[in-house]
């Protein structure tokens, strides 16, 4: 983020909140006295656990950027004061000096304020298709067409394994949009709970069940802007009727209300999950389905772009210098070797954390092998051994059998009775290799 987007959220927002490491609060700024109704001068010095009681460490969006060692953009939480039940975006930033992290900032953005002295304006993006790091052509390509198509506001699927950085993209989109002055809403949907998922999404209106308040959702917040579900297939089958009915109409209808409220979004939506096969099994709706998939993006697992890796370790290395105060100029050879031939199924996530592992534990100006988490080096162990043994005819004999059963288990969907008559050996027989081989479920 850069110094402008930061001083944008200072005047942006309702409450500014600084604590030291342990979590007493260093400074506090409730611009509108609206979103903890609690006094200034009856809050330094106090512990954060102590103004907030219902929270536990987790549930702070400050911790978690200090826990991270990087800031936290967009976070939804709700939670209740003295009865009054709030809505916020939060934006929480570590503080950290030559010795480390030693405080935080939480910048928080009230959903429902009602305060007439100033206008709110609503979080958005952060981040832009510059900042995704790539060396690979295919990937590239890809980007540079979703880079044309974001100006547009069709719908937006964005597929994925974890840790690709889907939200990323998402930022780059509305970014690159002409929305890119609204609000953008990010919410994971797999972080809400689902018996409030419809609450938090589509509001409430006073009365509609015990406790409930006049109370708009995240689709209202983010009206004239975006908003990204992330995890979409985390929502349950029941509301997904309800999601697919907002998209249809464009409007919302709150809890307990008869009214349509007219909205006007884009949906940016992702997934861990592949939605089309959950639409075969029954779990996800077709229709809701296509509504979503007008833009389908797929973000490429990190073991598919092999390229990418030492980008993304010169990058990592420069980023974990600063942060963690260290001179490390590069990588030896061996351990490079070591991270292109991992699969890397924790994705740019896991090669971010590897790095900022190795970066603590590096003396002498590189990173070398022996500063690599050890469950890597592990592996690298065990592929000799597999060198080794596999050049044996035993081992090969047995690498082929294995293969060939493998294949008639598949061929007879795990029936071992159809599987031992497909290969023509007795059951017994088969049930002896499938043992040796592993291969039993």
């Amino acid at each position: 983020m850069d110094n402008k987007g930061f001083k944008e959220l200072f005047y942006d927002s309702n409450l500014i909140l600084i604590i030291d490491k342990n979590g007493k609060v260093l400074y506090y700024d409730d611009y509108d006295d609206n979103l903890n109704m609690l006094k200034k001068e009856n809050v330094i010095g106090r512990s954060i656990f102590e103004l907030y009681p219902f929270f536990t460490r987790k549930d702070f969006t400050v911790f978690k950027a200090m826990d991270r060692k990087e800031p936290i953009l967009n976070e939804y939480q709700n939670f209740s004061v003295e009865g009054r039940k709030m809505n916020c975006i939060n934006n929480a930033f570590p503080l950290i000096n030559e010795t480390g992290v030693i405080g935080g900032i939480v910048i928080s953005v009230e959903l429902s304020s009602k305060s007439e002295k100033r206008k709110i304006k609503k979080a958005t993006s952060r981040y832009a298709f510059e900042d995704i790091l790539t060396a690979d052509k295919k990937f590239k390509d890809s980007l540079e067409l979703l880079k044309k198509v974001s100006k547009n506001d069709s719908n937006v699927l964005i597929m994925g394994d974890t840790g690709t950085g889907k939200e990323l993209i998402a930022h780059s989109i509305h970014s690159n949009s002409n929305r890119r002055n609204k609000p953008f809403v990010i919410q994971n949907c797999a972080a809400i709970p689902s018996s409030i998922m419809e609450s938090i999404l589509f509001g409430t209106s006073k009365g509609s069940f015990t406790g409930a308040i006049d109370k708009e959702g995240l689709f209202e917040s983010a009206n004239g802007g975006t908003i990204f579900l992330d995890e979409i297939n985390s929502i349950p089958y029941d509301l997904q009727s309800k999601l697919l009915r907002t998209l249809e109409n464009k409007s919302v209808m709150r809890i307990g209300e008869n009214i349509e409220r007219e909205i006007d979004i884009r949906i940016i939506a992702s997934t861990n999950e592949d939605l089309a096969k959950k639409v075969e099994d029954g779990e996800f709706r077709a229709d809701l389905f296509y509504r979503l998939n007008v833009i389908n993006f797929r973000v490429p697992p990190l073991k598919e772009r092999k390229d990418d890796i030492k980008v993304l370790v010169d990058y990592y290395i420069g980023y974990y210098n600063s942060i963690l105060n260290k001179d490390i100029r590069g990588i030896s050879n061996e351990a490079m070797e070591i991270l292109n031939n991992y699969e890397w199924k924790g994705n740019v996530r896991e090669l971010k954390n590897v790095i900022e592992y190795a970066l603590n534990f590096s003396e002498e100006g590189i990173i070398k092998k022996e500063n690599l988490p050890q469950y890597l080096l592990n592996l690298v162990h065990v592929d000799k051994k597999e060198i080794m043994t596999d050049n044996s005819l035993t081992s090969m004999v047995d690498n082929y059998e294995s293969k060939i059963i493998k294949d008639a288990l598949e061929a007879s969907k795990y029936n071992v009775l159809k599987t031992a008559e497909l290969l023509n050996i007795p059951r017994q027989t088969l049930y002896y290799k499938l043992k040796k081989y592993n291969l039993m479920q």
